[in-house]
C-alpha cells in the first residue's frame, strides 16, 4: 500500500504528539510501523485509576523523526503532497 507524503507527515505528527491509541489507529500506522518509523509502547494509567489496563499508543522512532524532517524539507517542491511516499522513501534508502 502506498501513501502520499502529506498523509505520512500527518500520521507521524499525530504519533509524535501521542494522540493515537494503537487500537484506534488508521491503516497507515501499520505500514509506518513495518518500516520502523513508529513503534508501540504501553502508556500506564494514572495511579488513581486502579482498574484501567495499560493502553498501547504509537510513538515516533528516531528514524521517524528524521523522516518528518525530510518530508517537511521537501514541502517547497511543487506537488510534494501528490508524491508517493514509499516510492521516494525507497529511493532514499536504495541510494543512501
Amino acid at each position: 500500500m502506498e501513501f502520499k507524503n502529506g498523509a505520512v507527515l500527518e500520521a507521524l505528527r499525530l504519533a509524535l504528539y501521542r494522540q493515537i491509541p494503537w487500537h484506534k489507529r488508521p491503516a497507515i500506522f501499520t505500514s509506518l510501523r513495518s518500516h520502523g518509523l513508529i513503534k508501540t509502547v504501553d502508556q500506564k494509567p494514572p495511579p488513581s485509576a486502579k482498574y484501567l489496563p495499560a493502553l498501547q499508543i504509537a510513538i515516533v522512532t528516531d528514524k521517524g523523526q528524521k523522516e518528518i524532517q525530510r518530508i517537511e524539507a521537501s514541502k517547497h517542491v511543487s506537488g510534494w503532497l501528490d508524491d508517493d511516499y514509499f516510492a521516494t522513501f525507497l529511493v532514499q534508502v536504495a541510494y543512501a
